[in-house]
């Protein structure tokens, strides 16, 4: 049977956890399987889920939420003109990203792929996939 979240509260006692990636985080309707494997359900009005949060199923199940860590491209760069190139085109895309200095951190995303293996072929860009936390800057992944 799937649980059906009805309220999400912090600072509370939990009976379950669930792992979920960055990207799951920001779905507004979500299913997943906890640490215990109970299916649940949620849709999230109005923002998305943080780590700690605790769902409240219908009959009283709490289910604590932890990140997990997402596969990520860290792209480091040797001079300014081509960490903006690759920053324009990234954000072109218009992908989540972490920016630092001379580096950007990107999801694995398929519609990355290309600027990924551009980088990987440019001498001035060092490319590494890791597995991270990824924490984008700014309101990242939103609408128009």
């Amino acid at each position: 049977m799937i649980k059906k979240i009805v309220e999400i509260k912090r600072n509370i006692d939990f009976d379950d956890e669930v792992e979920l990636s960055w990207f799951d985080m920001q779905k507004p309707n979500l299913t997943a399987v906890t640490n215990e494997n109970i299916d649940f359900i949620i849709k999230v009005k109005f923002t998305h889920l943080h780590e700690n949060d605790i769902l409240v199923c219908e009959d009283g199940y709490k289910i604590k939420v932890s990140r997990s860590k997402d596969e990520i491209y860290e792209l480091k760069f040797n001079d300014a003109l081509h960490f903006a190139k690759y920053a324009y085109e990234i954000g072109n895309r218009h992908q989540p990203v972490m920016i630092e200095d001379f580096k950007i951190t990107v999801l694995d995303d398929i519609s990355l792929q290309d600027i990924i293996s551009d980088a990987l072929k440019n001498e001035f860009v060092s490319v590494e996939k890791i597995r991270g936390y990824f924490k984008p800057n700014g309101k990242a992944h939103h609408s128009h």
